[in-house]
């Protein structure tokens, strides 16, 4: 009788074959993934860009950055975070930006990075979104840290803190994805009144998409959207962009001084760094740098 079946080496044959089928597409799938992964963070990014520009519209041209202990009121997208000493859960400032922008979209979704996890304690605790969330730029806002503070640290923006100090706004950054919610800053002078600068420098990026290697591929979670990230505009509008133009975008050490961190030191661990106690002290730049509010036509200002 004859038997009909599969010998051992065409069983082997199709094997392989599916292996490498499946070895050619599940980086298809996770590509296709993320790219979905990517298309919601951008929405997010607009969404958040449209409440600031709604804010900036209601105070003034001014852009979102007091600090008040809201007690015994609780954030109302986290209620469950209370404290103004620690946690942190009733006191915004910096580090809580969203509560000023949430009236204005009221989805605390939005400000979640769908590619990035967060720190859940801080979240919990504090209703501060660290980690997986966006980035503020502190050097264009300008930052307060005053409650209870002695003396107080008004941060201001080396802009003016204002929508009239931006002259670009289609091509300077309002907004980013950073570990921190407030994208990092240099400040000079003494409390109370320090100006913040852009921390733009091209090599302390370069040390954080890399992870210290100074060198390619990016780091997975520092660059979650296929080797790049979503940047927010100052007029509203957000588009991803990759982490070579965003180098390429940044000043090296010989085109923004000074350089307090110099090339060859990684990212700071913190949001703010100080250059100087100097009351006259201030960062020089050469060149146009639109993304970071460097621009040609204020460098003779600076």
């Amino acid at each position: 009788m004859r038997r009909n079946g599969f010998t051992l080496i065409e069983l082997l044959v199709v094997i392989a074959i599916i292996a490498i089928l499946a070895a050619i597409l599940f980086p298809v799938f996770a590509q296709a993934r993320e790219k979905a992964r990517q298309t919601k963070c951008l929405n997010n990014c607009k969404q958040i860009g449209l409440g600031i520009v709604m804010y900036v519209n209601d105070w003034d041209e001014t852009f979102p950055r007091m600090d008040d202990c809201i007690e015994p009121n609780v954030i109302p997208y986290q209620p469950r975070a209370r404290g103004c000493t620690g946690p942190w859960g009733q006191r915004v400032n910096h580090y809580k930006w969203q509560y000023w922008i949430w009236p204005y979209v009221k989805n605390i979704d939005i400000f979640f990075c769908p590619s990035r996890d967060y720190d859940r304690e801080a979240w919990e605790q504090s209703a501060e979104i660290f980690k997986g969330g966006y980035s503020l730029a502190l050097h264009i806002t300008g930052a307060t840290n005053t409650w209870r503070q002695n003396p107080p640290d008004f941060r201001n923006s080396f802009l003016g803190g204002n929508m009239a100090g931006v002259l670009r706004p289609a091509e300077t950054m309002i907004l980013m994805e950073d570990t921190f919610p407030g994208v990092r800053h240099y400040v000079g002078r003494q409390r109370p009144n320090r100006i913040a600068y852009p921390m733009a420098h091209r090599h302390l990026w370069l040390h954080w998409f890399t992870n210290g290697r100074m060198r390619e591929p990016f780091v997975k979670e520092n660059a979650p959207h296929n080797e790049g990230i979503i940047i927010t505009y100052v007029d509203g509008h957000a588009k991803w962009m990759q982490i070579r133009e965003f180098l390429a975008k940044s000043p090296t050490c010989a085109d923004f001084t000074p350089c307090p961190i110099p090339e060859g030191s990684g990212m700071p661990s913190g949001m703010a760094w100080t250059f100087s106690n100097d009351p006259a002290a201030v960062m020089q730049w050469r060149g146009d740098w639109p993304l970071w509010g460097l621009y040609r036509e204020m460098a003779t200002l600076q």
